[in-house]
């Protein structure tokens, strides 16, 4: 959530991140060409807050690198976002660039520790296995909390993912299966959303042309922070050769389908299973246990269950 100039591409980079201490890079794209190299950016990064609930706060100041338009800060005793705590910081930046007059942009950013290990996600040091289902709007956001799901969205805009950020609602946000002719448009939209705590993971459609999955994942890899990159796949057919940049795989599934029995070999990534069934934040998390239930029958199916289990559930 931004003020009038907030129109700015704001990326957020990290550094080395543990427990007592964060490095940050923001990078404030202004859009103009002819500024770019001569952009400055200084500022602040201060908090944490949670809503209306505040800590005493620390304030690491932004510090102009060598790199155009590129601030370095260092935050002490970080407070790291995930849904149970969406700990927050208030940024102000300042961007000076030759012969236009300093913007001052100001938003809210979460500091998010998300990664992959094995065939497992991991946030704030701990393994998570999303459930999530499909939502649309402020309410479908708002009735994920108390069922604690995380929630799909369709191409999201900046109202939904700030709500998102605020209340703790982990989001696996969708490109539109129109949206992948320009990868470096693609790139630029998941760079957006990657300054959003709550967006975990950037989907990409069923049918896009691997070429075109591999020049997404080329050009969004060094923007897009911890965000996770995946591409979705039939459940009903062998794992195709996992793309480089690419960090899960969805694997979809119809009502009454079951992955293809090579899928019991894992794929060589993280495998979020999406069964396509009629579902909404209004059902709970039924409908993903259920999944859950099914697939855990099907890996042990005709012999000795694999030694992993799947990474993720989504319905909807």
């Amino acid at each position: 959530m931004g003020d009038g100039d907030a129109a700015a591409l704001i990326e957020l980079l990290p550094g080395r991140c543990d427990d007592m201490r964060a490095e940050l890079f923001l990078r404030v794209d202004t859009g103009d060409a002819s500024s770019a190299v001569a952009a400055r950016v200084t500022g602040t990064l201060t908090g944490p807050h949670r809503g209306r609930d505040t800590t005493l706060p620390t304030t690491g100041r932004l510090q102009p690198t060598v790199t155009p338009g590129v601030a370095r800060a260092l935050l002490t005793e970080p407070a790291y976002w995930t849904p149970d705590l969406p700990n927050l910081y208030r940024l102000e930046a300042t961007i000076e660039a030759a012969a236009t007059p300093p913007r001052v942009v100001k938003r809210v950013l979460g500091l998010r520790r998300l990664g992959v290990r094995g065939r497992s996600l991991w946030l704030d040091g701990r393994r998570w296995v999303p459930r999530a289902v499909a939502a649309a709007g402020i309410t479908g956001i708002d009735a994920c909390k108390p069922a604690a799901l995380a929630a799909v969205l369709m191409e999201p805009d900046e109202a939904l993912l700030a709500r998102a950020d605020e209340i703790g609602v982990a989001v696996l946000a969708r490109l539109a299966d129109s949206a992948t002719d320009d990868p470096t448009a693609v790139a630029d939209r998941i760079a957006t959303w990657s300054a959003h705590a709550s967006v975990a993971i950037a989907i990409l459609p069923q049918d896009t042309p691997a070429p075109t999955v591999s020049a997404i994942a080329q050009a969004v890899v060094s923007r897009k922070g911890t965000l996770l990159l995946a591409a979705t796949v039939a459940g009903t057919s062998p794992p195709p050769t996992r793309p480089a940049g690419i960090d899960i795989f969805i694997v979809a599934l119809g009502d009454d389908e079951s992955p293809h029995d090579a899928w019991r070999d894992g794929g060589g990534a993280p495998l979020v299973a999406w069964r396509r069934t009629a579902a909404s934040p209004a059902t709970g998390r039924a409908p993903c246990d259920a999944l859950q239930a099914s697939l855990a029958g099907w890996r042990s199916l005709g012999g000795e269950a694999r030694p992993w289990d799947w990474a993720g559930y989504v319905v909807g």
